[in-house]
């Protein structure tokens, strides 16, 4: 998967709406999505995950599930299928 440019409001929802679209679960984090749907590399920056979080406080169909534990990426903001 490319890279997905955090500044491209438009392209970020986009890309944001087709993973989920496909997501087998019901609980992602935003490292998460970084990492396995946007094709991000690295540790992202404070301002990139602020972005991708609104992105999927956007997302329809997705609701704020609060910090939650996960075994790969630790205690993340995450979102839960409504």
């Amino acid at each position: 998967m490319a890279k997905i440019d955090v500044s491209d409001q438009k392209a970020l929802g986009a890309a944001v709406e087709k993973y989920l679209a496909a997501f087998p679960g019901d609980l992602i984090c935003t490292l998460q999505l970084w990492y396995e749907g946007l094709g991000g590399q690295g540790v992202p920056n404070t301002a990139e995950m602020a972005t991708v979080q609104a992105a999927l406080a956007k997302a329809s169909g997705w609701k704020d599930a609060g910090a939650q534990r996960y075994e790969k990426y630790g205690v993340q903001p995450s979102f839960k299928r409504a």
